[in-house]
């Protein structure tokens, strides 16, 4: 158990996979969804303030020198902009709850940093964000996992 637990933290952490693929992962490996959800926002949350750091230390002196990550920092400002531009803060947020592929806590860090938000401000909105955007993969791979299962 403790095991599948790690393997959901883990994957939670690995941008562009993020909780969105962890949490149902860890429901079909035997995981409850509570567990599932439990792992996937504490590695989720661990990861907050890393990423801002790093951007801090490191976008300016080595990140920035390659044009690939120059994009990836453009296109999500791009994509968010709506969010922040219409509600701030609280946009940010929203932005990291959709559970949809691209909007994640990467992303949402990112797009709090370029727009220069209030740490603390932005720093919990992604909080939240990462609440409801597991809450709302929880349920709907609970769902979709028990359909499947019932069909095969």
């Amino acid at each position: 158990m403790l095991t599948k637990f790690i393997h959901v933290m883990l994957l939670s952490i690995v941008p562009w996979v993020e909780l969105r693929l962890a949490i149902p992962y860890g429901i079909t490996k035997g995981l409850s969804p509570a567990a599932a959800f439990a792992a996937a926002v504490l590695a989720s949350w661990a990861l907050i303030i890393p990423v801002f750091l790093g951007l801090d230390l490191f976008y300016e002196r080595f990140l920035s020198r390659y044009a690939v990550v120059r994009r990836l920092i453009q296109e999500v400002r791009r994509r968010g902009r709506k969010y922040v531009e219409r509600w701030g803060v609280v946009g940010v947020g929203i932005y990291v709850s959709l559970p949809l592929p691209g909007p994640g806590m990467y992303s949402g860090a990112v797009l709090a940093w370029t727009f220069e938000l209030p740490r603390r401000q932005a720093i919990a909105a992604l909080a939240v964000g990462v609440l409801v955007s597991a809450f709302l993969v929880t349920l709907i791979s609970t769902g979709l996992i028990a359909v499947i299962r019932r069909f095969v």
